[in-house]
């Protein structure tokens, strides 16, 4: 079979949702969890760091529909606004963020006192309710019916498709070669 540390970089890097990687990892041993939550992690700390450079390159790179001359159009290079990259960055990434430090700062001096389980209960309850308004906010916009139809005609499931199994061989891939 495969070896543990294996299958649990294999899964870290192919199964989208964290829980899920952990759940499937821990069918396999508790090797494979520790390996599948690590890489797992770090997949997702990569994400906003990409998302913003790939923000700032699709800003500044040329469209040649709007230049009439090639060669002054690769002369001249489009100046980077951070009003764009502003706009466009997730807002809600500061909030987890500041709530990440705050939490990383007041739990461990809040260990063990009434006030450290107090807290807990009320973060663990506050971010059900937060989870559930903002998907309920995002069902109120959502047409299924549209969002199907026009991902059926744009042909977004294939490519969906297509790039989950590449990302599948290219995990496997790279499990092998790291353990």
């Amino acid at each position: 079979g495969m070896p543990h540390d294996v299958a649990g970089a294999w899964i870290g890097g192919s199964v989208d949702q964290t829980g899920n990687v952990i759940a499937s990892a821990a069918i396999i041993s508790e090797e494979a969890t520790e390996i599948a939550g690590i890489v797992k992690i770090v997949l997702n700390s990569g994400l906003g760091i990409l998302a913003t450079i790939i923000a700032i390159w699709w800003q500044a790179r040329r469209d040649p529909q709007d230049e009439e001359n090639a060669a002054a159009a690769a002369a001249t290079k489009k100046k980077v606004n951070l009003l764009f990259v502003w706009d466009k960055f997730p807002k809600f990434v500061l909030g987890y963020i500041l709530c990440s430090a705050i939490l990383t700062i007041l739990l461990p001096l809040l260990n063990g006192t009434p006030q450290g389980a107090s807290l807990q209960t009320a973060v663990l309850s506050l971010n059900k309710w937060w989870f559930a308004i903002a998907f309920v906010g995002i069902g109120i916009g959502t047409s299924v019916k549209e969002l199907w139809e026009s991902a059926l005609k744009s042909g977004i499931v294939k490519l969906y498709l297509a790039t989950n199994l590449l990302d599948i061989l290219i995990a496997l891939g790279l499990a092998y070669a790291v353990f």
